[in-house]
């Protein structure tokens, strides 16, 4: 009996003592620290709820005489909202709990309609790189932003939130710094953005829709990385024709908010990107932007240009620019001393060593001729082949093709005209006519010294009977 008695006298010490190592429920303030503020913002915290707590253990209790009282208990007295309002004995408050329709989102929004008639709130603060509310008593707490809703209710104990607002943006480059292009060149889109904050949703859509033009051909080759890691499985990417739709479940990547999501996949300019102004590629973000609708949505757009050149030559005679020369050749060498070379079938262009493996373009009856698909830089015009009757040039024309879209012939500015063709006039001069021997030249001279000696006799004869005469 002794042994139990003391048993029981420890027990109810140990007893005695964690119930005094258990805290009261806590009293003091808190603050929300808004971690992203957007712009020049600004944001004020509305308190919803008193808020005592013990550890894990949270009690929410509204008064009938707190500014937000009306807006909440319109929402409450709708029951499939699952907000409960439980009256307290002999007091003004109520006791809040949740059933299981209740929506923060939802609840959010109610108060968002009705942030006029939650009071004055209190005011944030600007804070290095952030805004901040200190001093709050200990509470549920409605945020809210010059652009809307910042979060789902918080209950303010020191805590950080992000602005919902904060807009998902994407850039999108092309690996061709000076956006000229040669037809059959692969390009490398790259497009990139960061993992957006889905707090307080239940569904979240992030999806990239990416189109372009005729000129280019897209290569089915979508990579999707999050953080630098390959996500490719696991995004839900659809290919068509010209571009593809890449959807992200952006709620599986939570613990990576801000990490950047990156985009790639590569085109083929093609032969419709000839005598085309530009070839536009739009990549198009869909996202969401309410967290109490999931059928409303915003959306974000870039869009990359590029474009190629032509250079169109204008064969003419020197004498006369109206008379178009026929049957000149040309081929075009580029800086590094390559000459250029069209596949007839497909139009892609290269370069090369050999001349002779070159293509040699012809002007045809109204003196034209022309080399597609050509980036900016420097390039040598070199006449192969005079017209009959012609002399061929005595130097190459240097053409300068600027990424700008302007240009330059022998050091002269000449502006492109449309679809970036630049017409350089080459004239040509004809030759001086040589005599032949014992052909129709030997008898023009003959004849010439036959008359010449012909004027002479007559002269001398006139001139001998002029000095008789005149004794």
């Amino acid at each position: 009996m002794k042994t139990m008695r003391k048993l029981f006298t420890v027990l109810l010490a140990l007893a005695m003592t964690l119930a005094l190592a258990v805290p009261a429920f806590a009293a003091g303030t808190g603050s929300i620290t808004i971690t992203n503020p957007q712009g020049d913002h600004t944001y004020t915290a509305y308190k919803i709820f008193d808020v005592t707590y013990s550890g894990d253990n949270y009690s929410y209790t509204i008064s009938d005489t707190d500014a937000a009282f009306s807006a909440v208990k319109a929402y409450a007295d709708v029951a499939a909202n699952g907000l409960n309002l439980t009256a307290v004995a002999n007091t003004n408050k109520y006791n809040v709990s949740i059933g299981a329709g209740f929506s923060a989102a939802s609840f959010a929004q109610h108060l968002k309609t009705n942030v006029g008639s939650l009071g004055t709130g209190t005011a944030f603060t600007k804070a290095g790189d952030t805004m901040k509310a200190s001093g709050l008593a200990l509470g549920y707490y409605f945020v809210s932003g010059t652009s809307g809703t910042v979060c789902e209710l918080a209950t303010a104990k020191d805590i950080q939130i992000r602005d919902k607002n904060e807009v998902p943006q994407i850039e999108k480059v092309v690996n061709d710094d000076n956006l000229t292009v040669e037809i059959g060149q692969v390009l490398t889109y790259t497009i990139t953005g960061k993992v957006p904050s889905t707090k307080g949703y239940t569904e979240f859509t992030y999806q990239v829709t990416d189109t372009m033009t005729e000129g280019l051909t897209f290569n089915n080759d979508v990579k999707v990385t999050i953080g630098g890691v390959d996500v490719t499985g696991a995004a839900t990417i659809t290919n068509n024709e010209n571009g593809f739709v890449a959807s992200v479940n952006m709620i599986n990547y939570q613990d990576q908010i801000d990490a950047p999501v990156v985009i790639t996949y590569t085109a083929t300019v093609n032969e419709k990107a000839i005598q085309r102004e530009k070839e536009t590629n739009t990549a198009t973000l869909k996202y969401s932007n309410n967290p109490a609708d999931n059928t409303s949505f915003e959306e974000s757009t870039v869009v990359v240009d590029v474009f190629s050149f032509n250079i169109v030559i204008n064969k003419y005679a020197a004498n006369n620019a109206d008379t178009k020369l026929e049957g000149a050749k040309f081929v075009l060498k580029n800086n590094e001393g390559k000459y250029y070379k069209c596949d007839a079938a497909t139009k892609a262009v290269t370069w090369v060593d050999d001349k002779s493996a070159a293509t040699e373009v012809s002007t045809d009856a109204n003196g034209a001729a022309r080399f597609d698909g050509l980036q900016a830089g420097t390039y040598s015009l070199e006449e192969t082949v005079a017209p009959a009757g012609y002399n061929q040039l005595t130097k190459d024309i240097t053409i300068v093709l600027d990424k700008n879209g302007s240009a330059t012939i022998d050091g002269a500015a000449s502006a492109p005209g449309a679809a970036h063709s630049l017409t350089t006039g080459v004239a040509n001069s004809t030759g001086t006519v040589l005599p032949e021997t014992g052909g129709t030249g030997t008898v023009i001279f003959v004849a010439l010294g036959a008359l010449a000696v012909i004027c002479a006799g007559v002269f001398l004869v006139t001139n001998k009977r002029m000095s008789k005469e005149s004794f």
